[in-house]
């Protein structure tokens, strides 16, 4: 069996083209690697890099790669329990495993909330605390039937037809009819997408690579955080697909 290859990918608030004249984007991502079969070790890669204006995806190291220690990783297996993944820096990347010991969905959260308050002006009112997640499922077999939305954030895809369906959930619920989805192609086009009546969005990939679908979430709580007040949290959860 050929390789199985799923990319996810977390846009950070430095991440997006910091000047109009710039062309490259960097951004985290995570990579997971393996043969979708029972008992063989899967890989999940976590790095940093940018898009160049090719649409050419280049790992970097740096501060930034240094600070992919600040994210959490976690396993939800066939059976629903919860499992750390520990991450462990190797030349490019950061690298966990994990070993598929049964048929079903395996889902991979990430979350980053240690990342610094974005100080917008003088103004503190407008000052936003950034809270990151990226997820993702692992396939082996068929698909498990238990398998419930992941806590705070949470993105669902599955496809049919080359056509996929996009389920969005904050707080274990599903998001409401008009809520805007995010869409990145592998050039790094945006696309806005609404969440219909059904709770659910649809998007049909139109080439091969990374695309990224994004959902923000605004809560108006107000506080403290390293030392810097802010008005309001901005959670971001990015679901990210590659296609061959």
């Amino acid at each position: 069996m050929h390789t199985i290859r799923t990319a996810f990918s977390l846009l950070l608030f430095f991440a997006i083209f910091l000047f109009p004249s710039m062309t490259k984007a960097s951004a985290y991502w995570m990579e997971i690697h393996g043969s979708g079969k029972i008992k063989e070790q899967v890989v999940i890669q976590v790095c940093y890099g940018f898009i160049d204006d090719l649409s050419e995806r280049h790992r970097t190291t740096g501060p930034e790669f240094q600070r992919i220690k600040d994210f959490n990783f976690f396993l939800y297996n066939a059976k629903g329990e919860k499992l750390k993944i520990e991450l462990q820096p190797k030349g490019d990347h950061w690298e966990g495993t994990f070993i598929p010991d049964q048929e079903g969905t395996y889902r991979i959260l990430g979350m980053n909330d240690q990342q610094p308050v974005l100080v917008r002006s003088k103004n503190q009112q407008e000052n936003v605390r950034p809270i990151d997640f990226m997820c993702g499922a692992y396939q082996v077999g068929v698909p498990s039937s238990n398998n419930p939305p992941l806590p705070l954030m949470d993105i669902r895809l599955f496809e049919k037809d080359g056509i996929y369906t996009i389920f969005p959930y904050r707080n274990m619920k599903p998001v409401e009819k008009g809520t805007m989805l995010r869409v990145f192609n592998p050039e790094n086009w945006e696309k806005n997408i609404p969440v219909n009546e059904n709770n659910k969005a649809f998007f049909k990939p139109t080439m091969p690579g990374l695309y990224v679908i994004r959902q923000d979430w605004q809560d108006n709580t107000s506080g403290t955080f390293q030392g810097t007040t802010y008005a309001k949290i901005r959670y971001r959860n990015n679901y990210c697909l590659w296609i061959n």
